[in-house]
Formats: structure tokens, C-alpha cells, sequence
């Protein structure tokens, strides 16, 4: 049997709460209606006086319209509540994902979202995090490997500096390196650890 993911329980909590308030309003509706309507014996015995039936008839409908309008407010307040709660807990962290998401696509690595639920919202912004660290390694890996490369082809071109074709390869190794890093210097990476952060890892 498959188990039920932490964000279903949690929407069917929500809704579970909004259908339990409408069960107890309806329920007090007809509780409050077979109140109001006068019984059998009370109409055969207050038939001679016509205005103690009408009087009472009257109160109880009054009593009937107040319960209704109390019930429309326990709705209208259980509902405000199950949005906000709802709100709070799934549509504000999806929001903040997709703002923190956008900045990451437009190169901005340094971002991370902050994860405080251990749903399947959690896990997202887990993977998230995960795949922005995945890539700035592999940016800082690229930019330092083109660095290292300078070194060789500089002593390179040194060598065959009277060879045209040989410079000419060299200079579209060199080209195809200064691309490269233009690419990966776009991206806006976290700091290196300072000494004193590693110290206090240590």
C-alpha cells in the first residue's frame, strides 16, 4: 500500500477541517429548525390563544436567524483560517522557492533556499540547493582548470614561437579559453571559506 506523502495529509488536514465545521453548522442548522418548529401538542393547546402560538413562533424564528448568522461567522472565520494556515505553510514557501530559483537561473549561485519543513516542498528545496552546489563546483573546477592551462600554453607558445601553424592553434586553444572563462565568470559563486571558518570547522 502506498503512503500517503506528508503535503497530502497536511492539504487533507486542511480541507478535513473546513468539511468538519460545515458538518457541525449544517447539523446545528437542523437542530436549531426541528427547535423552531412547534410541536403537535403545543399547536392543539395554544390554538385558542392565537398570539402566545404567534409570539412564540416568532422568538424561536428570531433564535433561528441569530444561530444562522452565528453559524455564517464560524464558517467565514474556519475558512479564514484554513486559507491562511494554507498560505503560511505551502503557497508562501513555493513562492520564496521560485524567487530564490529565478536568481540561480540567471547565474547567481550564491543563493540557497532555506529548507524548514521535512515535506515533499523540503525535499525540493534540497535538490535545489544540491544542484546549485553541483554546478558551482563544477564552474570553480572549469575556472581553475583554465588558469593551470595559461601556464603550459604560455611556455608553449614561447617554444614554437617561430612556428605559424602551431600559433595559430594556440591561438584558437586561447580564444576558446577566454570564452570559457567569460561564460563561467558570469556566474556569481559563494565565498571560499575563510581561515578562521576553517579553524572553527576543525
Amino acid at each position: 500500500m502506498k503512503k500517503r506523502s506528508t503535503l497530502e495529509r497536511k492539504m487533507l488536514s486542511y480541507f478535513g477541517l473546513i468539511a468538519a465545521a460545515s458538518l457541525l453548522i449544517t447539523v446545528e442548522f437542523i437542530w436549531a429548525i426541528r427547535e423552531a418548529t412547534p410541536l403537535p401538542e403545543t399547536v392543539i393547546q395554544s390554538s385558542a390563544t392565537g398570539s402566545d402560538a404567534a409570539q412564540l413562533l416568532s422568538r424561536r424564528m428570531e433564535a433561528l436567524q441569530s444561530k444562522a448568522v452565528l453559524m455564517c461567522v464560524v464558517q467565514a472565520v474556519v475558512t479564514l483560517i484554513v486559507l491562511v494556515m494554507f498560505m503560511r505553510r505551502i503557497t508562501g514557501p513555493l513562492q520564496a522557492m521560485v524567487e530564490e530559483a529565478g536568481f540561480i537561473s540567471e547565474g547567481d549561485l550564491s543563493r540557497t533556499i532555506q529548507v524548514r519543513t521535512r515535506d515533499e516542498i523540503g525535499s525540493i528545496a534540497e535538490t535545489i540547493n544540491g544542484l546549485t552546489s553541483n554546478i558551482q563546483e563544477i564552474v570553480a573546477l572549469g575556472l581553475s582548470t583554465e588558469a593551470a592551462l595559461r601556464v603550459p600554453l604560455a611556455e608553449l607558445r614561447a617554444r614554437l614561437d617561430a612556428d605559424e601553424e602551431a600559433g595559430k592553434c594556440l591561438d584558437e586553444i586561447e580564444a576558446s579559453l577566454d570564452s570559457f572563462k567569460d561564460l563561467t565568470q558570469g556566474f556569481k559563486l559563494l565565498p571560499p571559506p575563510s581561515a578562521t571558518d576553517s579553524e572553527k570547522s576543525s
